[in-house]
């Protein structure tokens, strides 16, 4: 897994704003079939090396670390939003 790919992505994203406002230009595009493949599609397209897949996993962890459990369904939502936050808790911090 790239947790450091996904981890530096996501400090990017918190500390660029205009990385954050092409992200949400990307997410709003919806050119791929879910918001975290549209995340990791953006990413790559800006040399960062993770997938879809990874960064679900990554979300799943960073959360159950917290005493939470998402659904498939929250999941697909995280990325849906620049900040990949669900329930107001940002997974990548």
């Amino acid at each position: 897994m790239s947790i450091a790919e996904i981890e530096r992505f996501a400090a990017d994203l918190q500390s660029n704003e205009a990385l954050r406002a092409a992200a949400a230009t990307a997410q709003a595009e919806k050119s791929h079939a879910s918001p975290m493949e549209r995340a990791a599609g953006f990413a790559a397209s800006k040399g960062y090396s993770f997938t879809a897949d990874e960064a679900k996993d990554h979300a799943k962890a960073r959360t159950k670390s917290k005493g939470k459990e998402l659904t498939d369904a929250e999941l697909d939502g995280v990325a849906g939003g620049v900040c990949f936050c669900a329930a107001g808790n940002c997974m990548f911090r």
